[in-house]
């Protein structure tokens, strides 16, 4: 008996790990192509960066890119250098326990990238790695790993089976076997569907604390909406994901703009508005996530067609679409911003109702509001601050 246990947990344990590698796998390929992505649009596509080059100034050229050390805490050298330019926008590579981006140095347009200079971003894989795992048990093993990503190899610094292990190997051989195995597939479930996600904020939260922040008030707040609109199992987690992502694409947003003081001007409320276009594309690039691409690409539609990006009207828009853009407009007034001081959640609802929000999901929210302080939400939802005076 205690062998065909052993056997079992053991096979529960390699099923376990492989989900743990792929979700990492997962996690590590989705935030290095979001930094990309972000360090390319905010920082590569720069024509006064590229002036700088093309002056021959490069200690000037350097001096612009001193924030990224700030905004990107994984990077650990950025220099820009002579070398061809990568063909697309960006290239990501690995060797040994560094991964590499290289950009070329292009127009405010994304274009006409010059001739003979690259910059190129180094980051330490295994900071990273750790980032992305509760627990640092994968670590680089360049000899005897598996392929993680971009040539970046890994494999797990404990052995298979621990101490816990063998006493739940007692357990099962004394007959409680099939709960001891239905907790260890549910932990395997659980960790596949939980902590790719978490990685993915906990990192976004790094560069874009106010809307990683933001997004998670958000997703809690809409979940508590879609429960009492009727949503199940997995409609209501995919809403949750789609409002806890909805502004990712706000990585390739400035900070400056972010939080800037007074009215944008209009390249600038350009610059902001094109982030649910970012956040779509993101999502699509991910086969686990393209199918909430249109959620999030749709949250700043309004019902009257002054929303953007497509001017969408009414039932055009998705419900759950409406139903996140109604809980971002109340966040953002009731939420703390660094530019303005937060209003009351009544005052709030007055306001909304002259905007051109679905008046039934403002409606809705505003009767409902007061039992969110009692919202008990599922354990998979990602930690939230649970404060109803900024929500």
């Amino acid at each position: 008996m205690s062998a065909i246990c052993i056997a079992g947990i053991t096979a529960i344990r390699l099923s376990q790990r492989d989900t743990q590698f792929k979700a990492t796998q997962i996690g590590l390929k989705m935030m290095l192509q979001i930094q990309a992505s972000a360090l390319n649009d905010g920082y590569f596509s720069w024509t006064e960066l590229q002036n700088l080059v093309k002056k021959n100034d490069l200690p000037g050229a350097r001096d612009q890119l001193q924030e990224i050390y700030d905004l990107y805490p994984f990077i650990e050298e950025i220099d820009i250098q002579p070398g061809d330019p990568p063909q697309s926008a960006y290239e990501i590579t690995g060797s040994n326990s560094s991964l590499r981006m290289r950009f070329g140095l292009k127009d405010d347009f994304g274009g006409s990238p010059l001739p003979g200079w690259e910059a190129v971003a180094t980051i330490n894989a295994q900071r990273l790695l750790d980032a992305l795992q509760s627990e640092s048990k994968l670590v680089i093993d360049p000899i005897s790993g598996h392929e993680l990503a971009f040539s970046i190899m890994a494999s797990y610094k404990d052995p298979l089976l621990n101490w816990l292990d063998y006493l739940l190997i007692v357990s099962v051989t004394i007959a409680v076997g099939y709960a001891v195995s239905a907790w260890l597939w549910r932990r395997n479930i659980y960790f596949y569907e939980t902590k790719g996600l978490e990685s993915i904020i906990f990192l976004f939260e790094q560069t874009e604390h106010v809307s990683a922040n933001h997004s998670r008030r958000v997703a809690a707040l809409t979940m508590f909406m879609g429960e009492r609109m009727g949503y199940k199992g997995r409609r209501l987690r995919n809403l949750y994901t789609a409002a806890l992502l909805h502004d990712i694409g706000k990585i390739s947003v400035p900070s400056s703009l972010l939080l800037k003081e007074g009215p944008l001007t209009k390249q600038e409320q350009q610059a902001v508005a094109a982030h649910p276009i970012i956040s779509a594309r993101i999502l699509k690039n991910f086969k686990e996530l393209s199918h909430l691409s249109s959620i999030v690409l749709y949250h700043h539609e309004r019902m009257d067609g002054s929303g953007y990006p497509e001017g969408l009207t009414g039932k055009e828009i998705p419900e759950e679409s409406r139903i996140i853009a109604v809980v971002d407009v109340f966040e953002a007034l009731v939420g703390d911003r660094p530019y303005r001081n937060p209003v009351e959640p009544a005052e709030a609802f007055s306001m909304m109702r002259s905007m051109p929000l679905d008046q039934l999901i403002v409606e809705l929210l505003s009767n409902s509001y007061a039992k969110f302080k009692k919202f008990q939400a599922p354990k998979w939802v990602i930690a939230y601050h649970h404060n109803l005076e900024k929500i």
